[in-house]
Order: structure tokens, then sequence, then C-alpha cells
């Protein structure tokens, strides 16, 4: 069986054939921005891939006394990735720990739980930055529009879609956290002094 890490060096591979070394390279960096594989899983689950025919390599001089092996996937490999980006993905229960410290922000002060919600929006503005020009550039490739949809690169457009979107919605939140706790900065704070048990609902 394999791992999703299994599929998601099947996936960039199916993008361009590497060595062991530029997988690694290439997996540092999230995956469609948003999926991350641990640089020391990479070698042992292209082994895995390797020994069940899912992967291939061509031999060839490397710039040391090793020969250098580059990876590519077998029509099994492909076969396998194909089947599986089709396969309604198992759900995941997220946890985000912001959203839990919004939870509790209730028993800080309204200015201190306003610096963390601010230090935040500037790390998502920064990071909305990075993905709005790394869509200019998918864009500019592509005679300024999505690419087609049998492109790799259209994993490139989508998921960067999906997370200038996410970005703007976080931002547009913590604009209101924001602005909630400065607004209420100069009163007392429901539960100081007493603290109320509130009903308990999933975070």
């Amino acid at each position: 069986m394999v791992s999703k890490l299994g599929y998601a060096i099947l996936a960039l591979l199916a993008r361009q054939p590497s060595t062991g070394y530029e997988l690694s390279a290439r997996a540092r960096r999230p995956l469609g921005y948003y999926w991350h594989a641990q640089h020391g899983q990479i070698y042992p689950e292209l082994r895995k891939l390797l020994d069940a025919g899912l992967v291939r390599f061509d031999a060839g001089p490397g710039p040391g006394p090793r020969e250098k092996k580059v990876y590519s996937p077998t029509e099994a490999g492909m076969a396998a990735l194909r089947e599986w980006v089709t396969e309604p993905p198992e759900p995941e229960h997220s946890r985000d720990n912001l959203l839990l410290k919004a939870y509790a922000a209730w028993t800080v002060e309204p200015a201190e739980a306003a610096r963390l919600f601010a230090g935040q929006l500037a790390a998502h503005n920064e990071r909305l930055r990075e993905y709005e020009d790394q869509m200019r550039d998918v864009k500019s490739r592509h005679a300024g529009g999505p690419p087609p949809v049998t492109h790799p690169e259209f994993g490139n457009y989508a998921t960067l879609t999906y997370g200038i979107g996410r970005e703007r919605h976080r931002i547009a939140w913590l604009e209101w956290m924001i602005a909630q706790h400065h607004s209420h900065g100069g009163q007392a704070k429901a539960g100081a002094g007493h603290r109320t048990r509130g009903p308990d609902r999933p975070v």
C-alpha cells in the first residue's frame, strides 16, 4: 500500500525526474504550498516505491565516486498515482492552534490578545504577498491566465488560488478579532474576578 508521502513523491517525479537529493530539496518546500514532507523520510519511501515497481532509475556518473541515480515513475507508478488522484480523500481532523487560542482568549487582557492577533496578521499578510507573487509568476508563463488543466502548473495555480482565498479569509478574521479586542479594551472583562464557565462546544 502506497503512503501519502509515496504519492507525493510520485507526483513530484511525474513533473520532473529527479535524484534522491533533488527530491529531498524539492520536498523542503511544502508540496503544492500546503502539504509538508519530512526530509528524512524521502529516501526510505523512495526505496519502498522502487521495490514495489512504481519508480525506476537511470544510473550515470555522478559528481563524486558514487553513481548518480535519476528516478522517474514507471507505468505502474503513473497508474497508481492517477487512481489515487480520483479517489475521495480520507477525512482529516485539522488542529488549528490559533483557533484554540482564540477560544481561550477571554482569559487574558484584551490588549494582550490583540497583540497576539496583530502578530499573526502581519505573518498572514506576508504569506498572502508571497502567494500573490507566485501566482503572477505562474500566470506570466500562460498569457496572463490559468494554465490548461492538463498542464503540471495547473496544480500550482489551483493550490495557490485556494491559498490566496484562505489567507484573505484569515486576514479578515484577524482584523475583526483585533477590532473586537480594541473596542472592549477599556471595559471590564467578562468573568474577571470570578471565572464563569461557559457552555462547552466543539472548538
